[in-house]
């Protein structure tokens, strides 16, 4: 009688069960749109399909960075439910690992621009889906002052209403609360005079947008040439910040032509350093980050997201 054959190694690859992708979703329960109805829903789908799943509700707004650089950190994807501040605190800290896990995002905040950038959907089931797809691309970023960012930076109108705009402002109102120090702030400040050199090259400004995205404030076009997934920087400098001047600059965000504006001056950049002729608020992925002087350079790492 014939010696029955013992299966190959590819034979027991292949009937092999695989091993459960873990998922670690960190939630932040203060971003402006969180509802916790809908992570329940999205953990129950990943359940559904085989995934480990553990969900952690943050108290304060270090425990994601915290979370993100514990060496003991052992999930095959991150998933965070907040806004583009809590998004970039994890997908900073997760760069300077270069290793796993891969980054997901669960839109829960007021403009979730990376969110847009990368396609995800907004309802629990499609994004649950997208998570178990695990669809992957590369994610590039720039830095400021040596913080890596992933949206933009800025110095001049718009840093200083992230730096004054109240949380609970922010949190109630969302963007209705920026509109509303907008309207205060245009005619109650000093006009911005700034000098940057981008690339070798010396320009004069009122105020300056370095962007990594082609969204700003939502899913307003300022860029519409940019890519977060491509290692590209583009400075805007605005010529004018008069009350008018910002008043147009708002119309040309909502047709998504602020970049043709005639007092808008838009370039690719490797490297930039913008001065003020007196200190200046500095934004960087929409939280406040000190003041000028800002230094940008295009980022050399890449982060791998998961996308739709």
């Amino acid at each position: 009688m014939d010696k029955p054959l013992s299966p190959s190694p590819l034979d027991e690859a292949r009937t092999k069960p695989r091993k459960a992708k873990r998922v670690l979703i960190l939630a932040n329960p203060t971003a402006t749109s969180f509802r916790m109805q809908n992570i329940t829903e999205i953990v129950t789908c990943l359940e559904a399909a085989g995934m480990k799943v553990e969900l952690k509700l943050t108290e304060r707004a270090s425990e994601i960075a915290e979370t993100c650089a514990d060496p003991d950190l052992n999930s095959d994807i991150l998933a965070v439910a907040g806004g583009d501040a809590s998004v970039s605190d994890a997908a900073s800290t997760l760069l300077a690992r270069g290793m796993k896990p891969h980054l997901a995002i669960i839109p829960s905040g007021t403009a979730n621009i990376l969110a847009h950038e990368l396609n995800v959907p907004r309802t629990p089931q499609e994004i649950a889906k997208t998570i178990i797809a695990g669809k992957t691309q590369k994610l590039h970023n720039g830095y400021a002052n040596g913080r890596p960012f992933f949206l933009s930076t800025s110095t001049g109108f718009d840093a200083e209403m992230v730096h004054v705009v109240p949380l609970r402002l922010k949190r109630r109102y969302g963007r209705l609360a920026y509109l509303f120090i907008a309207a205060q702030l245009a005619f109650s400040r000093r006009k911005g005079n700034f000098k940057v050199q981008a690339d070798g090259e010396e320009l004069n400004c009122a105020m300056a947008l370095i962007t990594n995205s082609q969204y700003y404030a939502g899913t307003h076009r300022v860029v519409p040439h940019a890519s977060i997934l491509e290692k590209q920087l583009h400075l805007l400098t605005f010529k004018d910040d008069s009350a008018w001047a910002l008043f147009k600059y708002a119309c040309r965000l909502l047709t998504g032509t602020v970049s043709k504006s005639p007092n808008v001056e838009c370039r690719n950049i490797k490297t930039a350093r913008i001065e003020a002729y007196r200190a200046a608020a500095v934004q960087i992925d929409g939280e406040p980050f000190g003041g000028t002087p800002l230094e940008v350079s295009v980022g050399d790492c890449e982060l791998t997201v998961i996308s739709g």
